[in-house]
């Protein structure tokens, strides 16, 4: 997936860039294609949807087997159990799943290829 990222908006070259010299026009600028192209291969990819489907900040209940769906934080009894809270994230799951095949032979620690120009 960070590879699919890096190939289609270059969101590791943008990470990786020291951008403390750039004014927050600046890299909101740039920050605004990485932005729609990431977006692109999410929604190519994958169907995000939300764990809690909730509205952000109002208080949720916690059904019985959401334990693994949901960190609880704050002041979180000792037991690590509660019967509810205010809903800060709602989470993301991946319903769907759809990445391109791999060959067996591909190095997939590369996340980018390093590229040469021939003159």
């Amino acid at each position: 997936m960070l590879g699919l990222l890096q190939r289609d908006s270059r969101i590791v070259d943008f990470l990786m860039e020291d951008i403390s010299g750039y004014t927050d026009e600046q890299v909101g600028g740039a920050m605004r294609g990485v932005h729609e192209q990431c977006r692109t291969v999410l929604d190519r990819y994958l169907k995000l949807t939300p764990v809690i489907d909730g509205v952000e900040g109002t208080y949720t209940k916690l059904d019985s087997g959401v334990e693994k769906r949901t960190k609880l934080i704050g002041n979180v009894p000792a037991n690590g159990k509660a019967p509810g809270g205010l809903l800060r994230h709602k989470g993301w799951r991946a319903e769907k799943i759809d990445l391109p095949k791999t060959s067996t032979s591909e190095d997939l620690t590369i996340v980018a290829p390093a590229e040469i120009e021939i003159e």
